[in-house]
């Protein structure tokens, strides 16, 4: 018997897993999932690791970024791979579907308030739950973390809007605004412009959307974990997952996939008794640990460092391996473009505290 608060894809992708073998019920906030959406919706090609794409929830596909400097220099990057944007809704709605499928129960406007109680948002009758595990998969604020004491997870805050803008189909990052900012096409003439930052988002984002003059057709807002390597993800029959596990690239906010391969070593664990934390951290701990010490790193830059570090990586060989290899893997990624450049090992230890 097996309780998962939050009904996000992470938490869906657990349940359609773990119901092959238990008894498996999701409570959902909100009343419908896939609502309200809080997420750029870009992937690299190795989602196809971790789920077959689905033509029904892809939005657009993208061969090329351009990563911009302080002095307004860029490098352009053509992938040899695509990035995916989806569709936040109708993504959530198929792993939504895939869960109901497998025979997991949902309960919609159903919210976990207090240890060990889930209120019907509707009735606002309290219900105290009874499980053998109990799984958190509700968000960077997760209510159970807070209920059994465990630190909160650290958080940037995060503002996007859709714009109405026509666009060269090419996703632009800016590494040095906020903590990072991004306008990404959703097709060719709608934008997701955005930032993160710790403090004073609504001014940053307010200069940053001079760069993208179009018409805002929706806003959207919330928080974004940042990975902590010494985040406490289980305590005892009870397990945190995705987002309220901050299991989450640091560079670039991107969480679906580690989440989804999370869920999957989670459910390896329940099911075969295994421990949960070990099975995660061997597959994807070092990747999350180096895109957290890259973003220690980053965090220590100045422009003048920015403009440096851009007009390096604007080189022919340093360009062919970010076309060629995804930031899901970051330890080959970083080790081919030190091979490529030795001196960016001395630059990054230089800024190492």
């Amino acid at each position: 018997m097996i309780k998962i608060i939050g009904g996000g894809p992470v938490g869906c992708h657990l349940a359609a897993n773990l119901a092959k073998k238990k008894d498996v019920t999701i409570f959902e906030e909100n009343k419908k999932i896939g609502t309200p959406v809080q997420c750029t919706g870009i992937l690299t090609h190795t989602i196809n690791n971790v789920l077959k794409v689905n033509t029904n929830w892809v939005e657009n596909k993208i061969y090329q970024t351009r990563i911009f400097a302080p002095n307004k220099k860029t490098i352009e990057i053509n992938f040899k791979k695509p990035n995916i944007i989806i569709n936040r809704k109708l993504f959530d709605e198929h792993l939504e579907q895939k869960a109901i499928d497998e025979g997991v129960k949902i309960f919609y406007e159903h919210k976990f308030v207090k240890p060990f109680v889930v209120k019907n948002l509707k009735t606002k009758k309290e219900e105290k739950i009874k499980f053998e595990k109990l799984i958190g998969a509700d968000g960077p604020r997760s209510t159970v973390r807070k209920a059994i004491g465990l630190n909160p997870i650290t958080c940037l805050s995060g503002i996007q809007a859709i714009i109405k803008q026509k666009n060269n189909n090419c996703i632009d990052f800016y590494p040095y605004i906020g903590e990072y900012a991004w306008a990404v096409p959703e097709s060719e003439n709608i934008l997701r412009v955005g930032i993160a930052a710790r403090r004073d988002a609504g001014k940053i984002f307010r200069d940053f959307k001079k760069k993208y003059p179009g018409k805002i057709i929706s806003w959207q807002s919330g928080v974004i974990p940042l990975h902590n390597p010494r985040t406490q993800t289980e305590n005892k029959n009870i397990y945190f997952v995705g987002d309220s596990a901050g299991q989450i690239k640091n560079t670039t906010g991107g969480g679906i996939i580690p989440g989804l391969i999370a869920a999957e070593k989670l459910s390896e664990a329940i099911i075969q008794n295994k421990n949960y934390t070990k099975l995660w951290k061997k597959k994807i701990g070092k990747e999350l640990w180096l895109h957290y010490q890259i973003r220690r790193v980053m965090n220590n830059f100045s422009q003048k460092d920015w403009n440096k570090l851009i007009e390096t990586f604007n080189k022919d060989p340093i360009k062919k391996v970010l076309s060629e290899k995804s930031r899901d893997e970051p330890i080959g990624l970083i080790t081919k473009l030190i091979l490529k450049e030795p001196k960016l090992l001395l630059y990054i230890r230089r800024f190492w505290k």
